[in-house]
């Protein structure tokens, strides 16, 4: 074979059909629907699947050759997204027609033959948060192996790429996270692209790789993938919204997209010809990108004249049959290379698997260093736990009285040991993703990755297993001996691996992380109740006994038992009877009061006493030990497999989940492809005038708001952050205004602090400090503030089960209770949104433009990944909202020139967060090409995108040397010496002067913090909560079987521990994630109060824990009094005693359910007493009953007096300190905890507010 790239025929795609397969009746599941999913899945096994086949690619037909780059152009929907993914081998959700034909370099396409031979980069950046950026991408490195042509050493790789994608100074920075601080947006995207780069894969796809990069440092990419293309000769197809003249002829050749049809595919050069061929006309300075896609949407493109009644007007068929020719050439080419012979293909992976597993263990020691709090504060915690354990069983005796107490204690030593590693499913799935995203790459096998976790995780396990238990094993004073303590630590290190093998392959068998909660919290509770503890061996009934034979802690248990008790006398404590009547001083007629004790004897065997309360006998010692490391071996077998073979859950191709019988099929009446007029006239009076920026149908309303509405303005904005020691300038002296129907761009290079001004200027800033003068008029901004504006964010913060109607109304309904509804129809007539208005989770942007502000609106790169004509359908109803009398400060990355039009006023900040230039735009850009070309930039000709333009001049794309960004310091000397910025303080003096403005803002300051009453906000938030817990059925139903299961075992205490494990593992999540978006958004945008977010979320979680069960935390049980009663407690422990909830919980339930009834023995608790010669068992022990309670079965006997010490259930409960006349102290007091508690999850958690805006103005 020929190993020149250049040779090779690269892929070809002929008669290329995708098709996505659902169901008809996919929709959202609530808990209703998973009831009827059993009966549904029967019916299923008796009649054909009603399925729907969604055809998504049509008859695609193509080559991309090896040294060459690709465009593929289309709007949202069209298939671009899938098509790249069909390529790169990503298909799941995804079926390719039996008849198409795709080759890679002549080879069948097939997964596992383009692994790491093709990537696809969607727009998600999953890294570990931990890792620098320079060990990201010397990991990426290394795993090349002697194949990388750039260097044989991965770290100066690593800094080689870095560099290519300016890079340098954030290379020792760490990724991070929401958790961790770490790179911004633009760079982890640059980062993202860095690690597909250093892959060197013959295949690459990229799926609107660009989001997040101004435009220049999207040119320096794309050029720089240019020349690596040509050098690598690697073929590259890419997906690009918004893409400039400048990126459009990096490319070889263009494929255009429409509604899942190829209606061109031909050289770039030759696509706008075709097109105005066909009769389209392309408009002055838009970029040929734009004008491709624009020729798929009717409301978009242009046509020219006398070609009205022949320009196509279906162009998924017209244009295709347009096109055949063309494809014919391609096909033909392909198939002289479907005729060659079969070749063999090299191993995808470049290093071998040894090699995988020190580079994964070299990663995990990493993210262990950079990251080393969580791991050492769980050592120490967990040493903490054990001191205060060890203090209540401190130094136990020596005597028959501490044997129940050592086996109380090794239970519950051993439960905390055994679930500890639970955790470790969240771990692995927090890092799945990554680890799948680095197999699909050929970095390394995902197993490896698994071992190597196994392998760096050990030292931390056995820290915190030696931390915890040595503690406990010296102040309790269990068996001193240097072999049992070794054993002792053998069987909890062994039961710690072997539990989190299985909890690992929990995960790994999963393919979502709820699918991994459930078993795992069911697990835990059959596992604690089938120990042999609450439930002895002999008790336990017969059909459910199997369980404790797969249970790794029963058998570890048994040999903590034997290894405490075997072969070991315990002198007796206490001797029945005794008193008046028996004789002191020998053992006649006496037994020590302990089970298992012989007559006669002073002391207790202990192999006798476990053998015969538990049947554990001292042969299964190490027997066990054998059993539990073969159970660990045979879970990480499965756990290396499923690791491999199990993918997560991936996405289906974007279907949209509808709730039961609210599926919409109905059409916008204006659709553009049922019934339109192409004529120019008809194209302009659907826009807003772009030249005067002014409708005259909102003129009057404009300036009715004009007049009582102030102008926000601000000065000398300076906001700086600590990192470390060191503080790091954000934005310095910033100023400008937004004014009343205005629409203003803030542009900027990647990392010039746009984002960071917007949060200063919203009051939405988490950490830092922000000087300056910030003003509504004459007044600083109320505390109303924040309600009054509308803030769209870059992520899309939702409640995943919620529909798009339903975002809304939350929002109206909160924020303007006076007329929500007609915003909600009149919003999403204008997004166009209504054929989706039922599904679940919606589009970025609507909340906040359902809320009628009454004071402005920033946007955060609102058009950032949207294609040409979304972004411009998003910034046209901007517009006009501006024109209605909006105030509108918007950052984005890529305008078009069309786009920058539509804007009033342009704030540019410069790469050290500066102003570079605020003012007016100016028709056609006027106003601020004059103010750059004046001052010594380059000519912007005709044909230039002005923002483009402006950033170029502006920035250090050119190049990364220091020159640049001394031209980047000159144009912020140059701003700062200008007349324009005179202009703008002396306006923003005489803004701060306004009466107008302090009317208006005295005004308003004398209304209520949020727009909503309580009440309001507490049925709106409350009814969401609600519904969100419906429609997660999984999170419910898993408390249903743990409640189910619970009832069948009846010793309460354990029932709580395990309901603990349940409360860690699902509630505390689920109550994190909704305080998370709570402080994301909702509690920013004033729309409800952090006291109806907590009484909405605890009366929600009491509503479905009342159905399923009561949760409380382990540590209680400690010292609620069962497991050692009040009066044996240090004394130092009994203000716990008190304090804990769980006591009062016990004796209450306790008292209810025993109080005032019989008890009868069993035969093993019967303790054998041999009376006197002559003398009958009644007889005998009567004055010893009469005196300490109990029963004897026999009286009448003269031998083998068969006594029961306890007869009444109130003995026995008074011997542990509960009184049955305490019950309702008992309510009372935990009532009143109830409400102590609930009360301080209403208090606002200050400190995770960070710095709170008391002025609102800080003077530097």
């Amino acid at each position: 074979m020929d190993d020149n790239p250049s040779a090779r025929p690269g892929v070809t795609f002929h008669n290329l059909n995708v098709f996505g397969l659902s169901s008809v009746d996919e929709y959202q599941h609530t808990a209703a629907s998973y009831l009827l999913a059993v009966p549904k899945s029967i019916a299923r096994l008796f009649r054909r699947r009603d399925t729907t086949r969604a055809h998504i690619l049509h008859d695609f037909s193509g080559k991309v050759q090896h040294g060459g780059m690709i465009l593929v152009l289309g709007r949202p929907g069209s298939g671009c997204s899938t098509f790249l993914k069909v390529l790169a081998g990503e298909l799941p959700g995804l079926h390719v027609a039996a008849w198409s034909r795709v080759l890679c370099d002549g080879f069948p396409h097939t997964r596992g033959g383009l692994e790491g031979n093709a990537i696809y980069l969607s727009e998600l950046d999953v890294h570990f948060p931990e890792l620098t950026l320079g060990q990201t991408l010397t990991f990426a490195a290394a795993t090349q192996g002697t194949r990388s042509s750039m260097s044989s050493d991965a770290r100066e790789v690593g800094r080689e790429v870095a560099a290519k994608f300016n890079l340098n100074a954030a290379y020792n920075s760490p990724i991070g996270n929401a958790m961790i601080r770490g790179l911004s947006g633009g760079e982890k995207r640059r980062t993202s692209i860095a690690e597909v780069f250093i892959s060197e894969s013959r295949l690459q796809c990229w799926d609107n790789s660009t989001r997040g990069l101004d435009s220049s440092t999207a040119l320096s990419f794309v050029q720089l993938l240019r020349s690596c293309t040509i050098n690598t000769q690697a073929a590259v197809m890419m997906s690009i919204y918004q893409a400039s003249n400048a990126i459009y002829e990096n490319f070889d050749k263009v494929m255009l997209l429409h509604e899942g049809y190829q209606i061109y595919f031909g050289p770039t050069e030759l696509a706008v010809g075709y097109f105005f061929d066909l009769g389209f006309e392309k408009p002055a300075r838009a970029t040929t990108a734009d004008f491709l896609t624009s020729v798929t949407h009717p409301a978009e493109r242009r046509i020219r004249e006398g070609y009205e009644d022949r320009v196509p007007r279906d162009m998924a068929k017209a244009l295709l049959e347009q096109i055949t020719s063309a494809e014919e050439t391609g096909q033909h080419g392909q198939r002289r290379h479907d005729t060659a012979e079969p070749q063999s293909q090299n191993n995808a992976y470049k290093i071998p698997i040894r090699s995988q597993i020190g580079l994964c263990i070299q990663l995990g020691c990493q993210r262990l260093r950079n990251h080393y709090v969580p791991p050492l504060a769980a050592i120490i915690g967990n040493t903490i736990i054990a001191i205060v354990i060890g203090s209540v069983y401190y130094d136990l005796p020596e005597g028959t009285d501490g044997m129940d107490k050592r086996a109380v204690l090794l239970f519950f030593s051993l439960m905390i040991n055994a679930y500890a590693p639970a955790f470790d499913v969240l771990a692995m799935w927090a890092q799945r993703p990554i680890v799948e995203k680095r197999h699909r790459y050929a970095f390394y096998r995902p197993f490896t990755d698994s071992i190597a976790s196994i392998i760096c995780d050990l030292p931390t396990k056995l820290a915190t297993a030696i931390m915890f238990n040595v503690p406990l094993y010296f102040m309790t004073n269990l068996r001193r001996s240097a072999g049992a303590l070794f054993t002792y630590l053998v069987f909890l290190i062994a039961t710690i691996l072997t539990m989190s093998m299985f909890f690992r392959t929990v995960g790994s068998l999963s393919k979502t992380v709820e699918q991994s909660m459930v078993p795992s919290s069911m697990v835990i509770l059959i596992f604690s109740a089938y120990t042999g503890y609450i439930i002895p061996a002999k008790d336990m009934v017969p059909w459910l006994a199997w369980l404790r034979r797969l249970n790794p802690i029963a058998f570890a248990y048994e040999s903590l038992m034997i290894n405490e008790f075997a072969n070991r006398r315990f002198p007796c404590a206490r001797i029945i009877p005794f008193g008046v009547g028996y004789s002191e001083g020998d053992m006649n007629g006496k037994i020590c009061a302990v089970i298992g004790a012989v007559p006669g004897q002073i002391d207790i065997n202990g192999s006798a006493y476990i053998a015969r309360i538990y049947s554990y006998h001292a042969a299964h010692l190490w027997r066990n030990l054998g059993i539990i490391l073969a159970m660990l071996i045979i879970f990480c077998g499965i756990h290396l497999v499923a690791t491999e073979y199990i993918p997560a859950q991936c996405s289906r191709g974007e279907v949209l989940l509808y709730q039961r019988g609210r599926k919409t099929h109905t059409k916008l009446e204006n659709d553009a492809e049922a019934g339109y007029s192409d004529s120019p006239q008809d194209t302009a009076t659907e826009m807003v005038d772009v030249d005067g920026k002014e409708d005259g149908c909102v003129t009057s309303t404009r300036s009715q708001l004009q007049e009582r509405r102030a102008v926000f303005h601000w000065s000398r904005v300076d906001y700086s952050i600590q990192i470390k020691k060191n503080t790091r300038k954000i934005l310095q002296n910033v100023e400008g205004w937004v004014r009343p129907g205005s629409l203003t761009a803030l542009m900027g290079v990647t990392g010039a602090g746009k984002t960071s001004l917007l949060d200063s200027l919203a009051y939405r800033t988490m950490v830092g400090e922000v000087k300056g003068d910030i003003y509504l008029g004459s007044e600083v901004p109320d505390a109303n503030f924040q309600r009054k504006v509308g803030y769209v964010q870059q992520e899309d913060i939702h409640v995943p089960t919620t529909t798009v109607r339903e975002a809304l109304e939350f929002s109206a309904r909160l924020r303007r209770p006076d007329n929500g509804p007609d915003d909600i129809r009149r919003i999403l007539e204008l997004l166009e949104m209504t054929s989706y208005v039922d599904a679940v989770v919606g589009v970025p942007g609507e909340v906040e433009m359902v809320a009628k502000l009454q004071l402005l609106l920033f946007l955060d790169e609102a058009t950032s990944g949207l294609d040409s004509q979304t972004a411009w359908s998003i910034c046209m109803l901007l517009r006009k909202l501006a024109n209605s009398g909006q105030a509108i400060l918007i950052t984005i990355h890529q305008p078009s020139s069309q786009l920058f039009e539509l804007f009033d006023r342009l704030l540019l900040l410069d790469h050290l967060g500066r102003v570079a230039y605020f003012g007016d735009i100016g028709n056609d850009a006027s106003t601020v090409i004059e103010y750059f070309e004046r001052d010594g930039s380059v000519k912007c000709d005709g044909y230039k995108n002005p923002a483009e333009w402006i950033l170029n001049v502006t920035s250090n794309a050119k190049d990364a040397g220091s020159a640049s960004r001394d031209r980047a310091t000159a144009w912020n000397e140059k701003w700062a010496q200008s007349t324009e910025r005179q202009d703008v303080l002396r306006q923003i003096a005489a803004f701060k002067q306004s009466p107008a403005g302090s009317k208006n803002v005295s005004a308003l300051s004398h209304e209520r913090q949020y727009a909503a009453s309580f009440t309001t906000q507490f049925r709106v938030a409350t009814r969401r909560v609600f519904q969100e817990y419906w429609r997660d059925p999984v999170y419910l139903y898993c408390k249903g079987a743990l409640c189910a299961v619970t009832v069948s075992k009846t010793f309460a205490p354990w029932k709580a521990y395990t309901d603990m494990m349940q409360a860690l593992l699902n509630v505390i999540p689920r109550l994190i994630a909704g305080r998370s978006l709570f402080e994301a958004r909702e509690r920013r945008s004033k729309s409800y109060s952090w006291t109806v977010f907590i009484a909405a979320n605890v009366l929600v979680e009491l509503f479905w824990q009342t159905i399923a069960s009561v949760l409380f935390f382990w540590l209680s049980l400690v010292f609620c009094g069962v497991l050692v009663p009040s009066k044996d407690l240090p004394q130092f422990w009994h203000f716990v005693y008190r304090a804990s909830p769980l006591t009062y919980f016990i004796d209450g339930t306790v008292v209810a359910g025993l109080a005032n009834t019989a008890i009868r023995c069993s035969d093993v608790e019967m303790l054998h007493i041999s009376p006197p010669t002559g003398r009958t068992c009644g007889d005998y022990l009567n004055r010893w009953i009469d005196m300490a309670g109990g029963y004897v079965e026999n009286p009448a006997a003269t031998h083998d007096c068969e006594y029961c010490q306890v007869s009444d259930t109130n003995i026995l409960l008074s011997n542990i300190g509960i009184s049955t006349g305490d019950r309702w102290h008992n309510f009372a007091y935990l009532t009143g905890e109830a409400i102590e508690v609930i009360a301080l999850d209403f208090k606002n958690p200050v400190g995770r507010v960070g710095r709170i805006y008391t002025n609102q103005t800080v003077e530097c």
